[in-house]
């Protein structure tokens, strides 16, 4: 699996905001089957029906920020040790 600890994260917040089941089926489906020059897509678009690209910013901390350029969602994926 690409980024585990970014799938995680993704995930969680797709629990926190009460995405339904079948749509979070949908979303790791689609995950597992992204090929290795494509982008993450983002959760919240992905809800939404359209498949936008997370963008990876720099560390900052203990954290790497990831933000859809399109909705402006952000997520901080903790650093691997």
């Amino acid at each position: 699996m690409q980024n585990p600890a970014l799938f995680h994260v993704l995930l969680d917040h797709l629990e926190a905001i009460g995405a339904p089941p079948h749509d979070m089926e949908r979303y790791v489906d689609r995950w597992h089957r992204l090929r290795s020059h494509e982008a993450f897509p983002c959760p919240v678009c992905f809800l939404a029906g359209e498949e936008q690209p997370l963008v990876l910013r720099a560390a900052q901390g203990e954290f790497t920020p990831v933000e859809c350029p399109s909705c402006r969602t952000r997520f901080e994926v903790p650093l691997d040790d």
